[in-house]
């Protein structure tokens, strides 16, 4: 098997996993998402007929899931709205999502999630609704936790800009760390090739 076909397989059993977790003619907050995955998960919607909306922060200072996460959606033709980063907390109310989901640069073997800037506060927010949140990857052994994890930080001045143009006057500081620290207790699953496994039993993945 090539590394495409590879890669194909195991995202479209991801793909699949996460979305029998979506209710019919439910909302879904996404987070900073771009991978192979989420055409993967789009494409099983689409398979069992479910009618799904999306919401995408737009996750400065890049704006991926403004650029590229709602791009994707909508290119394949979903109901894809994008709300800027300090909306998500009103929105996941106001707009009764049913479930917050997202990729993970990093799945610690205590279930903790590395993962864009921002996802711990949505995350944070799901848990004060109620609302599951499944993140997408594999559980990786060479981080057993956070304290095995570096966060990058990243030039500063891109805080300071929005696509191009300078959003602040001289003299005003920027800070960009890239990722942050989702803690196991506020993520419901995670969502792999093999299925879906709570937080304490990520560890069971490489035994099945």
């Amino acid at each position: 098997m090539s590394y495409y076909d590879e890669v194909y397989t195991q995202t479209g059993k991801m793909g699949s996993y996460l979305a029998e977790k979506f209710p019919q003619k439910g909302t879904v907050m996404t987070q900073c998402w771009a991978e192979t995955v989420v055409g993967m998960m789009l494409k099983e919607i689409r398979r069992t007929n479910k009618e799904i909306k999306f919401f995408c922060p737009e996750t400065r200072p890049y704006f991926q899931g403004a650029r590229l996460t709602a791009s994707c959606i909508r290119d394949m033709d979903f109901d894809v709205t994008v709300i800027t980063d300090n909306m998500p907390g009103y929105v996941l109310k106001k707009k009764n999502v049913d479930v917050f989901t997202s990729a993970a640069d990093v799945i610690c073997m205590d279930g903790t999630v590395v993962n864009k800037v921002g996802t711990f506060q949505i995350a944070l927010c799901s848990d004060y609704y109620d609302i599951p949140y499944y993140a997408t990857g594999i559980p990786d052994v060479a981080h057993p936790g956070r304290d095995s994890v570096t966060i990058e930080e990243r030039d500063p001045e891109l805080t300071m800009y929005a696509l191009d143009v300078k959003t602040t006057m001289d003299g005003v500081k920027g800070y960009y760390p890239a990722f942050d620290f989702t803690p196991p207790e506020l993520v419901t699953g995670i969502i792999t090739d093999k299925g879906c496994y709570t937080p304490n039993k990520v560890k069971e993945y490489y035994n099945d």
